[in-house]
C-alpha cells in the first residue's frame, strides 16, 4: 500500500537517475483552480549497500532479475572505499540531506551501527535535528542496549535523559512487518463490509 521512491525511473527498464530522488507522487485536481496535493504513504528508500537486483551496465545502473555485474558493496575491507563510487555516493549525499530535513523520521532493521560512516551521520541527526524521529528494530536490541560502549546503549540513555525521540523496538522483522498499520485508505464497498461485520458481531 505504499509507493517507493529509490531513485530509479517509474518506466522499465528501472533506470537509475539521481534526479528522481526530487520527485513526488501529487493527486492531480479536476480544475485549473485547485491545488494539487501530495500522496499519502510515499516513501524514500536509499539502499546506500546497492542491492542484489542492480545492473551495473554500460548504459548506467538498471533493475534486473538476473544482474550481469551486480553493483553490491559486499561486507569487504573495501566496503568503506567503494561508498564513495557512484551510484552509492549520490545515495549516501541524498540520505544526509534527509536526516537534516525537519520531521524526517528515519526507521532501522537490523542495523547494529557498527558501520561508522553509515552510523555518524545517524547518530549526528539525533544531536542536532530536533524534529528527527529514530525508530530502531533489532532482535537483540534490549540486550545491546545493556552494553557498554555499543551505541544502542547510547540511544537508550538519550531516552531516559529525554533528549531525542528515539524508539528501540525489540523484534524480528517478521514481528515488525505484523506491526505496520495498513496505509491504503478503504473504498466505499470495504468501509460498507466493515460496518456490516461490526454490526453482526454486536
Amino acid at each position: 500500500g505504499i509507493t517507493i521512491i529509490d531513485g530509479f525511473s517509474f518506466s522499465q527498464p528501472r533506470r537509475f537517475d539521481p534526479r528522481f530522488f526530487g520527485f513526488d507522487v501529487v493527486r492531480r485536481a479536476k480544475g485549473s483552480d485547485e491545488t494539487h496535493e501530495f500522496v499519502e504513504g510515499v516513501v524514500q528508500l536509499f539502499k546506500l549497500h546497492g542491492s542484489v537486483d542492480w545492473d551495473d551496465t554500460e548504459d548506467g545502473i538498471i533493475q534486473s532479475a538476473v544482474p550481469s555485474r551486480p553493483c553490491l558493496i559486499y561486507p569487504a575491507s573495501t566496503k568503506y572505499e567503494r561508498s564513495y563510487a557512484q551510484p552509492h555516493l549520490e545515495m549516501m549525499s541524498q540520505f544526509q540531506s534527509a536526516l537534516r530535513e525537519p520531521n524526517t523520521c528515519l526507521l532501522t532493521v537490523g542495523f547494529g551501527f557498527n558501520d561508522s560512516h553509515l552510523a555518524a551521520p545517524v547518530l549526528a541527526a539525533v544531536d542536532a535535528n530536533p524534529s528527527f524521529k529514530l525508530l530502531a528494530i533489532d532482535k537483540c536490541a534490549k540486550e545491546k542496549s545493556e552494553q557498554a560502549g555499543v551505541a544502542y546503549a547510547d540511544l537508550r540513555r538519550k531516552i531516559s535523559r529525554g533528549e531525542a525521540d528515539i524508539t528501540l523496538l525489540n523484534a524480528e522483522f517478521e514481528q515488525f512487518a505484523d506491526l505496520i498499520p495498513q496505509l491504503r485508505a478503504l473504498s466505499p464497498a470495504e468501509q460498507i463490509e466493515r460496518s456490516v461485520r461490526q454490526i453482526a458481531r454486536e
